[in-house]
């Protein structure tokens, strides 16, 4: 668990608001602060964050993933809607050809 409010009891998940399942996000750092839209369904909600909480906030989930992909070993798909997807297939060189230049 992430923690980050100085000394405040540990937050009891159980309890407190609802929860709201989120589809999605926006996100970008404007004039020192992360701006950030969660999406639900049609709904949206926006958040600012100063960059040491937000930084903060990145390298608690980042631990609690890893452990949970280390746990049950495996690995979840954290790429970006711009990165590409690595292939699973890999061309061989085939000794004393050369590999194409097109």
């Amino acid at each position: 668990m992430v923690e980050c409010g100085g000394m405040e009891p540990e937050f009891d998940f159980n309890q407190g608001p609802a929860k709201t399942y989120v589809g999605g996000f926006h996100a970008r750092i404007i004039n020192g602060l992360l701006h950030i839209v969660f999406t639900s369904a049609d709904e949206e909600y926006s958040f600012v964050l100063p960059l040491d909480l937000t930084k903060k906030l990145s390298r608690g989930l980042a631990a609690q993933v890893e452990e949970i992909e280390k746990k049950n070993n495996i690995v979840i798909d954290g790429r970006l809607p711009n990165e590409p997807m690595v292939s699973p297939i890999q061309a061989k060189i085939v000794e004393g050809e050369e590999p194409e230049n097109k």
